[in-house]
C-alpha cells in the first residue's frame, strides 16, 4: 500500500507540474498573440508570477529526487527568465547622485485619479498632498494620467491646477473628454526644458489617449510619449461582487463572473490596438524616446511587448522587488511603466507607496548619452 500511495502521489505531482508548464508556455505565447485574435492567453499572463514561482519549487523538488524531469522545469525557467525579470527585479547598485551624471533627467509618471476629485481617499487634503509630493520629488519631466480640470469649480479650475505646477516652465495638455459643463479629462506632460512640438495620439473607438511631446534638453531633442491605455472599467457593483463572492448564489456568481470577464475581454482587445498604434509612433521617432504611462496591463502581456519594443524598462535597470503600481481592491500588479531608448542610462528607479490615488507614482533618473546619439 505505501508503494501504491507513493506512486499515486508522484503521478499527481507530475500531472500538476505538466499543467504548470503548459500554462507558463501559454502565458509566454500570450505576449506574442494579439488578444484581438485569442483573448484567453491574456488572462493566463496575470498568473505568470505564481506559475513561475510554482515551477521553481518543482525544479527543486525533482532535483532533490534526482529525477530527470527537473530538466524540463529548469528549461522553462531559463526560457522565461526575461519575462520573470520584468516581473521581479533585483539590483544591488547604489543610488546615484544626479551631480555624478551628464545631462541628467529625472522622470516621473503618475496616474493621479483626477486629483481625488470624488474623495475616494476620504481625505479632502489629498489634492494638496499630491501637489506637494510632486514638488518634493522635483522631476524634470512629469507625465500625469487622469488629469482633471473643472472650470466651474475654483479648486479644479485650469488656472488653479496649473498654478500648482509652476516649477515647470513648459506644459502639454491633451483632453480626450470635454463636457459642456466645463469638465476636462486627459493627460498632462510638464517639462523644465523647452517643448518644441506637441500633438495628441488619438485611438479609434475609445476615449483613451496618448500624447507626443518633443523636448529640447540642452540642445538634444528627445520625444516623450505619455499614455493612458484602456482600463477594465469595473463599476462599484463589480467590486462589491468580488468582495461578497462567498455569499452569492451559483446563479449570481455565474452572472457576476461573466460580466467581469466580458469587460476584461473588451479591455484586452482595445489595449492591444492602442499598443500597436503607440509602438508604430515610437519606431518612427527620429529622436531618443521616453515612454511613460498607465498601461493597465502587466509585463507579461502583448501590450507591454508591443509598446516596449527595443526600449529599456527603467524598473528592470534599477528597480527592486515586484514593483506593483496598482493601489486598489484587486491584487497589485506593475501596470505603470517608464521605458526609454538605449541612448539613455537609467538609475534610481523608485515606486512611491503613497495612498493618494489608486496608482503609485514611479520615478527614474536618466542620463542622456550624447555620444551614442551622434
Amino acid at each position: 500500500m505505501p508503494k501504491l500511495f507513493h506512486k499515486i502521489t508522484r503521478s499527481l505531482i507530475s500531472l500538476i507540474n505538466t499543467i504548470v508548464l503548459v500554462l507558463i508556455a501559454l502565458a509566454y505565447l500570450g505576449a506574442y498573440v494579439s488578444p484581438i485574435h485569442i483573448s484567453f492567453l491574456s488572462f493566463i499572463g496575470f498568473a505568470f508570477p505564481l506559475l513561475w514561482i510554482s515551477n521553481l519549487f518543482f525544479v527543486i523538488y525533482w532535483a532533490l529526487k534526482k529525477r530527470k524531469r527537473f530538466v524540463f522545469s529548469l528549461l522553462a525557467l531559463i526560457l522565461t527568465w526575461a519575462q520573470w525579470h520584468a516581473v521581479f527585479s533585483f539590483n544591488t547598485g547604489k543610488e546615484v547622485n544626479r551631480s555624478e551624471l551628464q545631462n541628467p533627467i529625472k522622470v516621473m509618471s503618475y496616474n493621479v485619479r483626477m486629483f481625488d476629485k470624488y474623495v475616494w481617499t476620504k481625505d479632502k487634503t489629498t489634492p494638496q498632498k499630491i501637489y506637494q509630493f510632486i514638488k518634493s520629488q522635483n522631476p524634470d519631466i512629469l507625465c500625469i494620467q487622469e488629469f482633471y480640470i473643472n472650470n466651474n469649480n475654483p479648486q479644479y479650475s485650469e488656472n488653479n491646477i496649473i498654478s500648482k505646477f509652476k516649477q515647470f516652465k513648459y506644459k502639454h495638455l491633451e483632453y480626450n473628454i470635454e463636457t459642456r459643463s466645463g469638465k476636462k479629462y486627459g493627460l498632462a506632460t510638464f517639462s523644465k526644458y523647452p517643448i518644441i512640438f506637441k500633438k495628441p495620439l488619438a485611438f479609434e473607438n475609445t476615449t483613451n489617449l496618448s500624447s507626443q511631446t518633443d523636448i529640447n534638453v540642452n540642445g538634444q531633442k528627445i520625444r516623450v510619449f505619455n499614455n493612458h491605455l484602456e482600463s477594465i472599467r469595473l463599476k462599484r457593483e463589480n467590486y462589491n461582487f468580488i468582495d461578497s463572492l462567498e455569499f452569492k448564489s451559483d446563479k449570481e456568481r455565474r452572472k457576476g463572473v461573466y460580466e467581469i470577464f466580458t469587460k476584461l475581454n473588451t479591455a484586452f482587445a482595445h489595449r492591444a490596438s492602442q499598443a500597436e498604434t503607440i509602438g508604430r509612433h515610437i519606431k518612427n521617432s527620429p529622436y531618443p524616446t521616453i515612454v511613460c504611462g498607465d498601461f493597465n496591463d502587466t509585463p507579461v502581456s502583448y501590450v507591454y511587448r508591443k509598446v516596449r519594443g527595443s526600449l529599456k524598462d527603467a524598473f528592470m535597470e534599477s528597480g527592486n522587488g515586484f514593483g506593483g503600481t496598482y493601489n486598489g481592491n484587486l491584487p497589485s500588479f506593475r501596470i505603470d511603466f517608464i521605458f526609454h531608448a538605449p541612448e539613455f542610462r537609467g538609475f534610481n528607479y523608485e515606486r512611491k507607496k503613497i495612498n493618494y490615488s489608486d496608482h503609485y507614482p514611479i520615478t527614474t533618473l536618466l542620463e542622456l548619452n550624447t555620444q551614442q546619439q551622434k
